[in-house]
């Protein structure tokens, strides 16, 4: 089989993969909700979203109520009874996505002004990631649905809030709280609280270890890589390949993926050009820079080649002490887990080589090129179960900034410019928020991330 028809079953393997997700889903919502949707609602609770599938929250979850709807996916509602809001279940409802003949996100973009507020062009990536003005942009258009009564009959569609001060933060710069354990903001308190998770798991699902599948890596992660190049204003350089994205990121809680790269050959090239697979499977081999990489683009996941090593990181802000893996179930690794982890795959002589090395911004990126990859791109959407909410990726969700006076489930404040008030000539930030760890931050409006919605709960 040539490179092409590689490529094409890579391709319709994800179809499969995410229809397989939403059949299954679908399924547990009805072995969840009984025999029937008469069952449901007879034996429910009744929730300010509705009838609750079910007599209690979903299970593993705390104060999650997935709620009856239409269609599996995205008619669904998920009432959050610590917020006091009703979230879609969808959590990535952007996406390029049709079921049967009814085009989803086409129907809600014919309701998207066609420039975002602050006079640039809106785009949406097929993997449903935009920048911050678009996400407000879409959120207008969900509120503006079916001739203003909004979609699924609701027109107060809003981007999770996140108040400035939050003492439940692990960290603080200025009057900006951030960092890990928030639970005063709305997506902090879906992360810590609502899906009950602790710091650093990731909402991952169990096919994440060789999912999404991008040709010719299993797993390459919708989340950020850790590069070598020296730190940057504002901590470690870090590289994305969903949307050919770089920044600075703190290396404080903060864990990411590591694709490791040598220049050994390691085993018969494969024939061709561009990045192809080595015969063995175990790795890559690009044929335009020479360097091979593992072909399991999570391979932290799949093994920790022995480091299980944990470090204590103090908060400053809430005096909290967090125990870190160097290493994480998901794949995630801590930037001072990096060097031992790699020792320990030369150790093991991984693939044939005992040279592996942690990549440059510059390697990554042309790695990026030589996939012929675009940003954006619907291959590196995550098949995600995350208690009652369906498709939430491993990834930065955009947030917004409420006034801390009000209540958790306020709506965004613009008139506070965002999540570090910028003042003349600074870079306008706003909230986001990382389901890969459960890290509260801050980010440009130009970061391309997730986007997902709730309404205050009736």
């Amino acid at each position: 089989m040539n490179a092409s028809g590689l490529t094409a079953l890579w391709d319709g393997s994800k179809g499969i993969l995410r229809s397989l997700v939403v059949v299954c889903w679908g399924t547990i919502v009805l072995s969840f909700s009984g025999a029937s949707a008469v069952v449901a609602q007879s034996n429910g609770h009744k929730t300010p979203c509705g009838v609750a599938q079910g007599e209690a929250p979903y299970p593993g979850t705390k104060g999650l109520w997935l709620v009856d709807g239409g269609a599996p996916l995205y008619d669904q509602i998920v009432y959050d009874s610590n917020l006091g809001v009703c979230w879609l279940a969808d959590a990535n409802l952007a996406e390029e996505l049709s079921q049967g003949n009814l085009p989803v996100r086409e129907k809600v973009m014919a309701y998207l002004s066609m420039k975002n507020e602050d006079g640039s062009t809106p785009v949406i990536n097929p993997d449903g990631t935009m920048d911050y003005e678009t996400a407000l942009n879409w959120v207008q258009a969900l509120n503006l649905y079916n001739g203003g009564k909004g979609w699924l009959n609701h027109n107060h569609w809003q981007l999770p809030a996140t108040p400035q001060t939050d003492s439940t933060c692990s960290s603080q710069y200025g009057e900006i709280y951030f960092g890990v354990q928030c639970t005063n903001s709305a997506l902090g308190s879906l992360y810590n609280v609502g899906l009950a998770l602790d710091y650093p798991h990731s909402v991952a699902s169990f096919l994440s270890s060789v999912t999404p599948l991008v040709f010719p890596f299993f797993g390459l992660q919708p989340g950020l890589y850790w590069t070598s190049d020296p730190p940057n204003v504002g901590g470690q350089v870090t590289f994305s390949f969903n949307n050919d994205q770089n920044g600075a990121n703190t290396t404080k809680y903060n864990l990411f993926h590591v694709l490791p790269m040598t220049s050994d050959k390691l085993g018969p090239l494969p024939s061709g050009t561009g990045v192809l697979p080595y015969g063995s499977g175990l790795a890559v081999y690009d044929t335009k820079t020479k360097i091979s990489w593992p072909s399991y683009a999570n391979l932290a996941a799949m093994t920790n080649f022995g480091v299980k090593e944990k470090t204590i990181v103090h908060s400053d802000v809430n005096g909290n002490n967090v125990t870190v893996p160097f290493v994480d179930s998901e794949g995630g690794v801590y930037f001072t887990g990096i060097d031992p982890w790699i020792a320990a795959m030369n150790s093991h002589n991984y693939a044939g080589s005992k040279n592996w090395t942690l990549p440059s911004l510059a390697d990554l990126q042309q790695l990026h090129d030589d996939m012929g990859l675009t940003p954006g791109q619907a291959s590196f959407e995550d098949p995600t179960f995350a208690g009652p909410i369906i498709l939430l990726q491993p990834g930065f969700y955009w947030a917004c900034v409420r006034d801390p006076e009000t209540s958790k489930n306020a709506p965004c404040d613009r008139a506070l410019g965002g999540g570090t008030s910028p003042g003349p000539g600074q870079t306008p930030m706003e909230y986001s928020f990382n389901f890969d760890d459960g890290f509260q931050g801050t980010d440009q409006y130009t970061k391309q991330f997730y986007v997902m919605v709730y309404y205050p709960a009736p």
